[in-house]
């Protein structure tokens, strides 16, 4: 079965069309329930460590946080499967994933872990070779070169890695009762030699991306201009280079850099997720007419 990302993109534009509440609704829902949220929870005055360390009631209600957005993003993805199969969705999907939260949070430790395997593996094995040739006493020139070559090879396998699992939270939805490890290996199944068109897919909405990234930059270079701080000084002076860490992490810049990209992030969160089910409803269906298919659930 041939897949035509355009074709599909242009149906989930009709189908988030249908969707009621409207589409930027559940995207500016989701925005609340995790910025939003995060942006409460910067707020919560406490206490230091004496010796400059940080406080372990810190680090625990960051561990919460990130559970809750981990568990918020599975019901967006939700969201997005019942969109791409018009089963009019409402904001209420967003709170779907809550009834399956141990095993939303245990799948995505499953694929944290089997990416940080992998990519230490990778990366282990990369760095020998590279290793031998600068201690070979090559040129400047060849060991820049390979070195290039080296973090290139890590980026590839972080993103290979990716659209290895990147269909495990759909098949969650479809069948949770089969546990949080089952989804996995499906994922892994399902995108055997289909990683180039979904990295096709997700390269197409690039444009959108940066343009939010064109604006969030406008902001930060605003601030960092109102605290005197330019771009050359801040790469060679130290001493401003963390003053400017302190001001891009400040809280003002994390509320306007949210707020100018909203425009963008309403229609173009809603759009790539659906994007992505549809292409899960795709390999479901290119699966079922497959001899060798595993055994996956039922459109």
């Amino acid at each position: 079965m041939e897949f035509d990302h355009i074709e599909l993109k242009r149906q989930a534009r009709e189908r988030m069309a249908l969707t009621d509440p409207k589409f930027w609704v559940v995207a500016l829902a989701y925005i609340a329930m995790t910025a939003g949220v995060s942006l409460l929870f910067s707020l919560i005055p406490l206490p230091g460590a004496e010796d400059g360390s940080i406080p372990a009631t810190h680090l625990f209600l960051q561990l919460l946080l990130n559970l809750y957005t981990t568990v918020v993003r599975f019901g967006l993805c939700l969201w997005a499967l019942w969109t791409y199969r018009q089963l009019d969705p409402d904001t209420n999907s967003l709170m779907q994933g809550f009834s399956v939260a141990g095993r939303v949070v245990l799948m995505n430790l499953g694929i944290y872990v089997r990416v940080l395997g992998w990519y230490l593996l990778v990366g282990f094995t990369l760095s020998i070779p590279v290793l031998g040739l600068l201690l070979s006493g090559a040129g400047a020139g060849i060991g820049m070169f390979t070195l290039m070559l080296f973090f290139a090879g890590l980026i590839a396998t972080i993103v290979i890695l990716r659209l290895r699992y990147a269909l495990a939270p759909y098949l969650l939805a479809d069948r949770p009762d089969d546990g949080p490890s089952a989804p996995i290996h499906r994922s892994a199944a399902l995108m055997r030699g289909w990683k180039r068109a979904l990295f096709r897919l997700e390269l197409s909405f690039l444009g959108w991306h940066l343009i939010n990234l064109f604006l969030s930059l406008i902001v930060t270079l605003f601030f960092l201009d109102r605290a005197g701080l330019s771009f050359p000084q801040i790469i060679l002076d130290p001493a401003q280079y963390q003053q400017a860490i302190v001001v891009i992490n400040s809280l003002p810049v994390f509320f306007l850099t949210t707020v100018v990209t909203i425009p963008v992030t309403l229609w173009l969160l809603p759009y790539q997720e659906t994007a992505r089910a549809g292409f899960y409803d795709f390999r479901l269906l290119a699966a079922s007419d497959a001899t060798d298919r595993p055994d996956m659930p039922p459109l």
